[in-house]
């Protein structure tokens, strides 16, 4: 049985600048606004409700180190998959080597995203003196993705969903790549939303890069980068104040579905949750195995779902960072249905998830 244990990553860099409070609070707010810059112009752009009035869709920035910046609020379910999301759109395209300055990516693969095929993200490296310093991403649902039915709630498999983008270069050094482009438009059943969906996450990717240069070009990247480090530091002991004050010990909770959306039967699971200091700890081993059902919780999904109730329960009512997550450890197993591997199907993700 391989169990996988996921924790915020914690950096080790250190500062070459000392930061005072006033300055690193600004930069703080900058940082949120940027993320808030970005909502609005995918809102007023976007061609799809689901988008401009459901706010089923995530904004955000990070570091070079794919942590958590500033997000916007908006689909609470995505808190911080865009992390996981980012990674492995850079891994696919080749790592960091191959990030040029104009440069965008285009993800779905559900296992590396989280969510479902539906749930595309956009990520464009962000490059400041020929340096990459960040990365801007919107993840944002598309009405269809050229799967059996726009809303299949009885798959099998992942390839009934739609199409999957595996980390493709939509734009390459500022250049259009005409084939990839086609690709997407190909497979859906509604073109024109999705290209005016489309665009208007280009253009949120493009409003976070500028926002985050000009507070660089600002402060500098030194002072920036320090700031950054201390924001994140003040995050984790934000949380960690309001844990401490849980008492340390084991508790466990419950959850159920009528069925996996194929099966007959109620699927029952649990999470054993452990408070120890200022650490909580959620494991997810002993839930049953992926479904045969669309059921099933891809690893980043469940992260996002467990911070979201980490930062209503610990957050002190604060805009989120990376450093917030630092105490919360996620334990899964590998191949069940809340670290499912393809081809599990996964497009009814958010209804276990909701239960966390």
């Amino acid at each position: 049985m391989e169990i996988n244990t996921y924790k915020s990553k914690k950096l080790e860099d250190n500062k070459n600048f000392d930061c005072d409070p006033i300055t690193t609070e600004i930069i703080r707010n900058s940082l949120n606004s940027a993320a808030e810059q970005m909502k609005k112009v995918l809102i007023r752009s976007a061609f799809s409700p689901i988008i401009y009035e459901v706010l089923d869709f995530a904004s955000a920035i990070y570091d070079k180190n794919y942590c958590m910046l500033a997000q916007s609020p908006s689909l609470p379910g995505f808190m911080g998959t865009l992390s996981f999301c980012v990674e492995e759109a850079v891994k696919e395209v080749g790592g960091t080597k191959n990030l040029y300055d104009g440069d965008i990516i285009i993800y779905n693969n559900p296992y590396g995203s989280g969510s479902h095929s539906q749930d595309a993200a956009i990520v464009k490296p962000i490059f400041y003196n020929n340096n990459l310093v960040g990365y801007s991403a919107i993840k944002a649902h598309w009405l269809d993705t050229g799967g059996k039915e726009p809303y299949s709630t009885d798959t099998v498999d992942i390839f009934q969903e739609g199409t999957i983008f595996p980390g493709l270069k939509l734009y390459s050094k500022g250049e259009l790549v005409e084939d990839v482009y086609k690709l997407i438009i190909a497979n859906t059943r509604v073109p024109k939303a999705i290209i005016g969906d489309l665009n208007a996450q280009l253009n949120g990717v493009k409003a976070g890069a500028n926002a985050l240069k000009r507070i660089i070009n600002k402060f500098g990247y030194d002072l920036f980068y320090a700031s950054v480090l201390e924001i994140y530091d003040h995050g984790e002991k934000l949380v960690r104040k309001t844990l401490s004050r849980i008492p340390n010990g084991m508790y466990t909770g419950y959850g159920q579905l009528d069925n996996n959306g194929n099966d007959e039967g109620v699927v029952k699971f649990k999470m054993n949750i452990e408070v120890r200091d200022s650490d909580l700890i959620l494991d997810f081993s002993e839930c049953p195995d992926q479904q045969n059902g669309p059921i099933n919780c891809p690893l980043p999904s469940t992260v996002s779902k467990a911070r979201v109730a980490f930062a209503m329960m610990a957050g002190n009512g604060q805009q989120p960072n990376e450093g917030f997550f630092r105490p919360l450890i996620i334990k899964t197993r590998k191949g069940s249905m809340f670290h499912p591997v393809s081809p599990a199907p996964c497009f009814l993700n958010g209804w276990p998830g909701l239960q966390v």
